[in-house]
């Protein structure tokens, strides 16, 4: 069996074996919640902890998935090649392989790593806040993400649609993350809303007002526009019924 070592050309010089194809998570996701709920005054700057600097495999893996998020959304998926990767990475073809079994694998965990922070987002404990706070920190997070992730969203999800065999897992990644923050609109609308209310139903109400603001600001980014959709989704917010204090 080849040893590993005579694969890499950059980094990874921790002597460690990685099993090929099974990328290790990357870093940046578990910092960017903090990083915007900071933003967002939920926390203070002193309990967001500073990112660690990678090292090894870890850092040579990070620059392999930048340097390939970059040119998937340049070029397209068909026309970057493991090559091009690599050359960009400063790493060689071999060592991409090592981290990657192939493109195809490679091109899934690029989106998924633009997804990571939203993912990470949501598995934040927000129960030290009140339920109406929280709720508007969840949906802050969905708003934020969206701005912030825009144009890396939109690249891969025009490459993946255009391409048949992205289209199933490109579904199931995004409907899992839909579901995941919809439950989490869920449980904060509960603690809200009176018992004879359904937090469900007012959850998917919040979500679909999100996911047609998203659909809208394709034809209209304006700034006045994107302030009007937040503007309503604040007042919705406020329409929702509230508790008796005291009640159950």
């Amino acid at each position: 069996m080849v040893q590993r070592d005579r694969f890499n050309r950059v980094g990874d010089s921790s002597g460690e074996n990685a099993k090929a194809g099974s990328p290790q998570p990357t870093q940046e996701g578990v910092y960017a919640a903090g990083r915007i709920a900071e933003a967002q005054g939920s926390i203070g700057a002193e309990d967001v902890p500073p990112a660690p600097q990678l090292t090894g495999k870890a850092a040579t893996q990070e620059r392999i998935l930048v340097a390939a998020t970059e040119l998937f959304l340049a070029r397209g998926y068909e026309n970057t090649t493991i090559a091009q990767v690599a050359e960009r990475a400063e790493v060689s073809r071999a060592t991409v392989f090592w981290h990657f079994s192939d493109k195809e694998s490679l091109f899934r965990e690029c989106f998924n790593r633009i997804c990571e922070p939203f993912r990470v987002s949501l598995a934040r404990d927000f129960s030290a806040l009140p339920p109406e706070k929280r709720l508007e920190q969840q949906v802050e997070l969905y708003q934020t993400f969206v701005a912030e992730h825009r144009a890396n969203v939109d690249g891969f999800l025009l490459w993946a649609m255009e391409h048949t065999q992205f289209r199933a897992w490109l579904t199931r990644t995004l409907l899992d993350l839909h579901q995941r923050f919809g439950g989490a609109l869920t449980e904060s609308i509960a603690e809200i809303a009176p018992p004879q209310h359904d937090p469900h139903a007012i959850a998917m109400g919040i979500l679909t007002m999100l996911d047609g603001g998203l659909l809208l600001s394709y034809f209209d980014k304006s700034s006045r526009a994107t302030e009007q959709r937040r503007t309503s989704v604040k007042a919705v917010l406020a329409l929702i019924p509230r508790r008796l204090p005291g009640a159950p």
